[in-house]
């Protein structure tokens, strides 16, 4: 039993010294790296940390957004796409240097026309026909648009201005509190509509080219005036003009838009590491005039590169 009890003695404390002092390992020391790697995942260590990268800073898309908006072009150069922001700019400012030139034209002629119609013609020899027995039998009579302003403004000022021998027209103002856009029908009806022949001062009879008064009218087929003829050319041209600046400012309108978005997309192309190259592959956008009927029309067209 003493023997016993001292062997017992002898092996813990020789196990004691073993695990103070470490045994050498059987494993390599690639096996005790592997080792060492499972009790990390196994949570007996600390993890190596993992580095992430950082996420790239750009441009805001929503700033870029609002300053296409509001200038054209303009986000697509603060997000850093210079060449697509002069793109969008200079297309802006064609637009608008083409809206100005058909506006100014148009308005120029409608100046022209209206005087023309302010000097030729007379809407006391019109309402004299509408007084006429003739015309009382007539379902083709019309009343004139801005009716009592006429009457008690625009004559009074006519006879004035036709004493003067003015060369410009009598404007807005002579119409009083009319509306301008019973103004500008005053001056569209009596070019267009066949009724209202009686009121031009070169008023001729269509089959012997005799002049006639207002009151003769009994057909407005058999009576003509050549003033009115030109002064509805002179019309249409100034509407087409002033048409085509209409569509103008349509087109500057998506303008902003296309770009606006453009620009959010290029903002967030940018933060995201794309290259110009890869930006041009996206949607392009291109200002063309193309032929309708027998002129031309711009047309904004959207394309996608293939190469």
């Amino acid at each position: 039993m003493t023997r016993t009890g001292i062997a017992l003695v002898v092996a813990v404390l020789t196990a004691a010294g073993v695990r103070a002092e470490g045994l050498p390992s059987i494993l390599s020391e690639e096996g005790q790296a592997f080792l060492v790697g499972l009790r990390a995942v196994e949570g007996e260590a600390d993890p190596e940390p993992v580095s992430r990268a950082e996420p790239r800073k750009g441009k805001s898309s929503k700033r870029a957004f609002l300053l296409s908006a509001l200038v054209p072009g303009l986000g697509e150069w603060y997000a850093g796409s210079k060449k697509r922001g002069l793109a969008f700019l200079g297309a802006e400012a064609a637009l608008w240097g083409m809206w100005v030139a058909w506006k100014g034209k148009g308005k120029d002629l409608e100046g022209e026309f209206r005087a023309v119609a302010d000097e030729h013609w007379d809407p006391l020899n019109y309402l004299a026909w509408r007084g006429s027995a003739i015309s009382n039998n007539s379902s083709i009579t019309h009343a004139l648009p801005c009716s009592t302003e006429v009457v008690e403004v625009y004559i009074p000022a006519r006879n004035e201005w036709m004493q003067q021998q003015q060369t410009s027209g009598l404007g807005s103002a002579a119409f009083g509190g009319c509306a301008p856009s019973e103004i500008q029908q005053y001056y569209e009806l009596i070019g267009k509509y066949d009724q209202y022949v009686s009121g031009w001062t070169d008023l001729v009879r269509g089959s012997t080219g005799n002049a006639a008064a207002p009151a003769d009218v009994d057909s407005v087929e058999n009576f003509h005036s050549e003033r009115r003829l030109r002064y509805e050319d002179d019309r249409d041209e100034s509407n087409r003009f002033l048409k085509r600046a209409s569509t103008i400012s349509g087109v500057i309108l998506i303008n902003h838009v296309i770009s606006a978005i453009d620009a959010a997309r290029v903002a967030r192309g940018r933060a995201a590491g794309a290259d110009e190259a890869a930006l041009r592959r996206r949607t392009r956008f291109a200002l063309v005039m193309q032929p309708w009927v027998q002129t031309r029309v711009p047309m904004l067209v959207a394309y996608k590169p293939l190469d």
